[in-house]
């Protein structure tokens, strides 16, 4: 079971300090779910990002309402050590866990995933002469 994430493929960016949030998709195998991706504010080329992920289907341990907040500090902890921020300061993880609850609506409205759209290199039509009948076709790169 294989997952990856291409940033590159966004709904939404939202940056609040020293961390970037962005709405995309987790691929795993071949489905495509939903997820918030945190980074470190103008970490994304670098080789070493750790990318912290909150999916659709765990949100709710963010939630004010009905969440886990035991759960969601440990999570918030292991973020904040990943993102490299201050772990030591406990206003640091309590920010972080407020960002990702502020941001709950923004996931969970992220739209299913639709492909990129591949350029045509090639356009064929293929012509009948007996009936006359033409049928016109895009070639996609792959």
């Amino acid at each position: 079971m294989s997952h990856a994430i291409d940033l590159d493929h966004r709904a939404w960016t939202k940056t609040r300090g020293p961390i970037t949030a962005i709405g995309t998709w987790l691929r795993r195998d071949e489905s495509f779910r939903p997820c918030m991706v945190l980074i470190r504010t103008g970490s994304e080329l670098d080789d070493r990002l750790i990318p912290c992920v909150v999916t659709q289907n765990r949100a709710w341990i963010w939630s004010e309402e009905i969440g886990d907040p035991a759960e969601a500090a440990r999570t918030a902890f292991l973020f904040a050590q990943a993102l490299q921020l201050s772990i030591h300061d406990k206003s640091t993880i309590i920010r972080l866990a407020m960002f990702v609850n502020d941001m709950l609506g923004d996931l969970l409205s992220i739209p299913p995933y639709q492909p990129l759209e591949t350029p045509t290199v090639a356009e064929a039509v293929l012509i009948d002469h007996s009936t006359g009948r033409t049928v016109e076709t895009e070639m996609k790169d792959v």
